[in-house]
């Protein structure tokens, strides 16, 4: 279903603008104001609305879209049914009355679209009415957002904005609905419409004729380009002097004043190669061939000139073409619009963030300075509680450094979210780990309580969980005293990480043992792990399976009585080398 009707309001008169609330309020009126019934908005995003109404048992359809440009804001109504007829009374109704009620509220109104209006020709004029007003729309699209919505006055040449302004007076006075929006492009002639996207600002040159020059050094040749500055700087004085003593002297210099002046300038702005280039997918040669041959077409089709079916299929391709060309470029530039759009609102959200922490800031600074009360905001809160949190693991690190079957790790928690295995203790030999998991709450507030659990698990079966906390301080303004007092001095709470400490001890006493090099080759016959104890010098059995605790079959020495690396009895190397010295 396409839209029938499509204008913009730009720049609203608002100091503060809801979109939700301001086109809620204003169909409603239409609803009151023209009689309608079962007003409805089916479809509601942030920057997208959509609704049905019925006006004399026939359905519309109304959108509205905001967007929000640097400087510039743009309200766009589409309205459409789902069956299209020219002599639809309510529909041009709803569009003007939509317009009347808000007309005041806004700096300007562009009509960009008005299907009901382009019905009204035959088959092949509604196409040359499609490819002009597409490339109207998008020329407005285009230079109301990189030029703002007075770029018709600011840039325009005289001769257009003055043979418009003619024309378009007595057109609105013969259309009193019409007489109070922006009709410039919608009335321009097509020929012109080439002239606004090739068009080029000057500027003067940097180095020009009245710059003054300081780059001569005595004694040094003159640069060549000094000489011929200087030369037209006296050609431009001799025309002066005889402008001023004879000012008929014009109609014999012009042409020579004209010339010495272009030679000044510069190209500022190409609203070709700046504006509109990036969205074509042809250069502005093969355009402008492009749009001679349409404007040739199109005045054939306006003067209702006799056309057989070979020109019709002729002039269908060429406007459909061209039609396709302009309609790719717009997609192109809406799609760039959209990011640029939400770019804009996301640095918006961030600035307004900004903007938010930094008052709150320097509130609680206020307040911390008169009350001495310390009233820390989230990140300071973060780091306080991080800092604790990472001596205490440092420290069971430290405890256990040395043994070199344990591999430690540590991750220092953001305390954003949960997170898991922040810390972690695996034995290599008997492959036994213990894991600590974290899980945050932090509350900036005044008098806010912070947490932090930490949830401890051996092979993986939890264990037992410990808690600290911050208790943020807060302070009343005190009207007698005239500042800030405090009402709740800040706690801190981080016992519980001797505690932490004492039970990860714990564990790597009863389930992880130090182990020194003393293991048997050999498996254990029970869970065939390489973790059999061979040493008298530990607590455990000789025979002890670290990984199972089966008792396994040790061999000993028959001369030392030593547990042997089998499990068989023998001589030990020591032993055996004796014995065969003998």
């Amino acid at each position: 279903m396409k839209s029938m009707i499509r204008f913009v309001m730009i720049n609203s008169k608002q100091e503060s603008f809801d979109f939700k609330e301001y086109t809620t309020e204003l169909m409603e009126k239409v609803e009151i104001e023209l009689a309608a019934k079962d007003l409805e908005f089916y479809t509601n995003k942030d920057r997208m609305r959509k609704c049905t109404l019925v006006l004399k048992d026939k359905q519309y359809f109304v959108q509205f879209t905001f967007i929000m440009t640097h400087g510039t804001s743009q309200l766009k109504a589409d309205i459409s049914r789902e069956v299209e007829s020219k002599d639809d009374k309510e529909l041009h109704d709803l569009k003007i009355k939509i317009k009347d009620l808000i007309i005041d509220e806004w700096e300007q109104c562009v009509w960009l679209e008005d299907r009901q209006s382009e019905e009204l020709a035959e088959d092949l004029y509604k196409d040359v009415h499609s490819v002009e007003n597409s490339l109207r729309r998008l020329i407005n699209t285009i230079l109301f957002y990189n030029l703002g919505g007075d770029w018709w006055e600011k840039y325009m040449p005289t001769h257009l904005t003055k043979k418009y302004n003619q024309r378009n007076d007595p057109y609105r006075d013969r259309a009193p609905s019409f007489k109070n929006i922006h009709t410039n492009l919608l009335s321009i002639d097509t020929g012109d419409l080439v002239t606004i996207i090739s068009f080029k600002t000057y500027r003067v040159k940097g180095t020009n004729i009245f710059s003054k020059d300081d780059s001569f050094i005595f004694g040094f040749a003159e640069p060549e380009n000094n000489i011929e500055r200087r030369k037209d700087l006296h050609r431009f004085q001799y025309i002066m002097n005889n402008l001023m003593n004879d000012e008929k002297s014009i109609e014999g210099l012009q042409k020579g004043l004209t010339k010495i002046l272009q030679e000044q300038m510069e190209v500022d702005k190409d609203f070709w190669e700046d504006y509109f280039a990036p969205w074509f997918s042809c250069n502005l040669r093969e355009f402008q061939g492009k749009w001679e041959n349409f404007s040739t077409d199109r005045n054939h089709v306006a003067h209702n000139k006799l056309i057989d079916n070979k020109l019709y299929q002729k002039f269908k391709k060429s406007m459909g073409d061209l039609l396709t060309l302009i309609t790719e470029a717009e997609d192109k530039f809406s799609e760039h619009l959209e990011q640029e759009m939400n770019n804009f609102l996301e640095e918006l959200e961030e600035m307004e963030e900004s903007e938010y922490r930094q008052r709150e800031a320097d509130l609680r600074e206020l307040m911390a300075e008169e009350s001495g009360v310390e009233i820390r905001d989230e990140d300071d809160i973060i780091e306080l509680l991080q800092e604790h949190i990472n001596t205490a693991f440092e420290e069971i690190k430290q405890d256990i450094y040395y043994r070199s079957e344990l591999e430690i790790t540590y991750s220092e928690p953001l305390l954003k979210d949960n997170d898991e295995n922040v810390f972690m203790i695996v034995h290599n030999a008997i492959n036994n780990s213990i894991t600590v998991d974290v899980e945050p709450f932090i509350n900036a507030e005044a008098a806010g309580t912070s947490n932090v659990k930490f949830l401890v698990y051996y092979n993986g079966e939890y264990q037992e969980s410990f808690e600290i906390s911050y208790t943020n301080g807060e302070a009343e303004f005190n009207e007698e005293q005239g500042c800030f007092m405090p009402s709740i001095l800040d706690e801190l709470d981080v016992s519980a990480l001797e505690e932490l400490e004492t039970l990860v001890h714990n564990l790597l006493e009863e389930k992880m043992p130090e182990i020194g090099e003393d293991m048997a080759s050999f498996p254990c016959e029970e869970c065939q792990g390489f973790a059999v104890n061979i040493s008298k010098e530990n607590e455990y059995t000789v025979g002890h399976c670290f990984i199972c605790g089966h008792t396994n079959q040790v061999g000993e020495c028959m001369k030392c009585e030593e547990p042997l690396d089998g499990t068989e009895d023998g001589f030990c190397e020591s032993c055996q080398e004796f014995i065969d010295k003998q």
